[in-house]
């Protein structure tokens, strides 16, 4: 029977209430299963597909959906707006998918969104959304909880922001944390994190691709990445010349806050370019090889679980005749990781060193002999004030500023073989 319209429209409206309670009750159920950190969000949300993809982008895969964002790995692209209405108080912003490779700090795979309010409000809506919102935990400025992968399950640990798991440890986090200064918004997200395989992101994450999972490599020796020829092609330069065969020295490295670093150095000469190590105490060390300490060809740090070498694979270098008061020596250097990994981006970067006045290199080391010609190189968002020692063919750093910090270094040692 056909309704009038009056009548048909009556109906209309009171369908609306019920549809919209059905909506609030599965994206509620969603934003429970967010809580979490597993692949229980992905499940729900495409469970209820229906109600999220009128305010958020969706793809899906066989059981599972996730809100998409162009590219995880670029901080331009891994966030999408979403409209969705006040879900259990929370009002959702914005959606972030992002990748992180720290290297030996281990790997991050953030997904979350920002939420309209503060901090402290924001948290305690959350917390009733939590199978265990006891486990909600406030600490240094953010609200957190913190899971350690045992076996085939994760047990419950106590928050430890700013300290890294490494690559032995695997760690499941939900974090409340400030999005702006201002304290109007929070991030609310959940990471996986630290020796992250591609096991652990099959069950974890099913939105992310095959494909994008983290490869197990064998460890790089710095011997087994060459030197481009289009590089080594540029690096005779007479100036730049070791002098020695064998060069080591001490130094202690200053930042101000009372505890100084000592650092050994070790150099040999080869082909015109210095193979060098620097040890910093038992920790870990660095293998370059570089010419005359100023232009580095290739990089690999031993000792903290990092498995890739850093080669300079185009380099453009201006270098002056001889060293004369107002002289510019600079080198430009397109560097990235061997091998690749799929989150990696080259690099980069251009010194500038401007060279001044010729003094005493005594005056950098006791038994030091002949001139140093002073450089004043800039490099990113470093400036350095570095001793380019003629009798070996060597720069020695001095001072570094950054916007972080300031460095000197204070000479304790050198021992030359000639």
């Amino acid at each position: 029977m056909k309704l009038p319209f009056s009548a048909a429209l009556l109906a209309a409206a009171l369908l609306v209430p019920a549809v919209s309670h059905a909506d609030d009750a599965a994206l509620t159920d969603t934003l429970k299963a967010f809580t979490r950190c597993d692949e229980s969000f992905f499940s729900s949300l495409n469970s209820h597909r229906d109600a999220w993809q009128a305010y958020a982008p969706l793809k899906q895969d066989k059981t599972f959906s996730w809100i998409a964002v162009r590219d995880r790995t670029n901080p331009k692209a891994n966030t999408v707006p979403v409209s969705a209405p006040a879900i259990a108080g929370l009002k959702l912003l914005s959606y972030n998918d992002e990748v992180a490779d720290l290297g030996p700090l281990g790997l991050y795979y953030y997904w979350g969104f920002v939420v309209d309010g503060g901090l402290d409000e924001v948290a305690q809506r959350l917390a009733p959304l939590m199978e265990q919102r006891g486990a909600l935990i406030k600490t240094e400025g953010q609200y957190s909880r913190s899971e350690l992968k045992v076996g085939n399950g994760w047990q419950s640990i106590k928050p430890m922001p700013g300290k890294a798991p490494g690559l032995r440890h695997v760690e499941r986090v939900l974090i409340v944390e400030p999005e702006n200064t201002q304290g109007t918004q929070t991030r609310v997200s959940c990471s996986v994190q630290g020796g992250v395989n591609a096991g652990i992101l099959a069950v974890v994450r099913p939105d992310i691709a095959p494909v994008d999972y983290p490869r197990t490599v064998v460890e790089t020796s710095i011997g087994d990445v060459p030197v481009p020829a289009n590089v080594r092609q540029q690096l005779d330069v007479p100036l730049l010349q070791p002098r020695f065969k064998t060069l080591s020295y001490s130094y202690v490295s200053k930042d101000g806050s009372g505890k100084d670093n000592p650092v050994r150095v070790t150099f040999n000469a080869e082909g015109g370019l210095l193979r060098k190590n620097e040890a910093y105490g038992e920790a870990f060390n660095v293998d370059r090889l570089m010419l005359a300490d100023l232009v580095q060809l290739k990089s690999k740090m031993n000792g903290l679980g990092a498995d890739q070498v850093m080669q300079t694979q185009s380099a453009e270098l201006k270098v002056p005749s001889r060293w004369a008061p107002g002289q510019t020596l600079s080198a430009y250097m397109k560097m990235a990781y061997v091998p690749v990994k799929p989150t990696d981006k080259p690099t980069d970067t251009t010194l500038t060193c401007q060279v001044g006045e010729r003094f005493p290199a005594s005056q950098v080391f006791a038994s030091l002999t002949g001139d140093a010609i002073r450089l004043t190189c800039e490099q990113g968002d470093y400036k350095s004030t570095r001793a380019f020692i003629e009798d070996l063919g060597v720069a020695l750093t001095l001072e570094s500023v950054s916007s972080k910090a300031r460095i000197v270094n204070e000479f304790t040692a050198f021992d030359v073989v000639r």
